[in-house]
């Protein structure tokens, strides 16, 4: 059988699994938390693999640049590019048109994203990955990140511990694409944060900082007493660093944040996000 006809095969069969289970989207998967962020397995044209992180900080499906190059994905025709802002710099944006996307069982098709360098928007270590899945694609699904399991679960059904009582419900604001919830340290200073799974760690602002009396040492890293989401979800000495927050900042104007609450708080807990109804639900172990 000639290549062409089967990949059309198996994206038919995967279509119509779907149809047939009722038009819902579900996948279990493992992720890798070696890096203190969610970084999954993806498949993309059903015939390149790559680790993408789960970011619910970026704002679409970004792939990293030299990875588009290398595999000879589909740029389309050359456009005026525009800056994209991440934690520590910014690159210029150019897109690419995918047939596909598989996150473990979902299967996407016709996806747009965009290439950058990835490795300038971060100043973390063990270098960059191959794309970040973002918003455009997160916001399709109710999203549960089991940090202690190390699993990840994207379903466009209500999740069916919804039914039960074993969870907290946390309400959130959005601005654009950026889950902004409020953070108490401390039991005493209550600010907004941006709740992201692509930052491994849980970074403050200086004022912030300030405000709580901290004393950084010289990377800027310093361990807070208390930091609570909701009601009864609190983590104890949590390592935050001290940041300077002014790339994102200039992307997101108007937004008002004092941080981004990053993998050393989220490590302790199961997360689903629910973009719709706009609440995180921690559930309970």
């Amino acid at each position: 059988m000639a290549p062409g006809v089967f990949m059309i095969r198996r994206i038919f069969y995967k279509l119509c699994m779907l149809l047939i289970a009722g038009t819902v989207v579900a996948a279990t998967l493992p992720f890798d938390p070696s890096r203190g962020l969610v970084i999954v397995k993806v498949t993309i044209d059903d015939r390149v693999t790559g680790r993408f992180g789960i970011d619910t900080g970026a704002d679409r499906l970004y792939i990293n640049r030299s990875f588009a190059e290398e595999n000879e994905l589909n740029f389309t025709l050359p456009t005026p590019g525009r800056r994209v802002s991440g934690i520590s710099g910014a690159s210029t944006a150019r897109p690419i048109s995918l047939r596909s996307i598989e996150i473990g069982d979902a299967v996407l098709e016709n996806v747009p994203a965009v290439a950058i360098d990835l490795d300038r928007l971060s100043s973390g270590s063990g270098g960059a990955l191959d794309g970040l899945i973002g918003h455009e694609i997160l916001r399709r699904f109710y999203v549960t990140v089991d940090y202690p399991r190390s699993r990840i679960e994207l379903t466009t059904e209500e999740p069916r511990f919804l039914a039960g009582t074993g969870y907290r419900s946390i309400p959130f604001s959005q601005y654009g694409h950026l889950i902004l919830v409020e953070v108490r340290f401390n039991d005493e200073i209550k600010v907004p944060m941006i709740l992201d799974y692509c930052a491994s760690h849980t970074l403050i602002t200086s004022s912030l900082s300030n405000r709580l009396g901290l004393q950084p040492d010289r990377s800027g890293r310093v361990e807070v007493e208390e930091i609570e989401i909701g009601e009864k979800t609190m983590s104890s000495d949590i390592s935050v660093i001290v940041s300077d927050l002014s790339h994102y900042r200039r992307s997101t104007p108007r937004a008002k944040y004092e941080g981004v609450l990053g993998a050393t708080f989220l490590k302790d807990y199961k997360i689903t996000v629910d973009y719709q109804g706009q609440r995180i639900y921690v559930q309970e172990r």
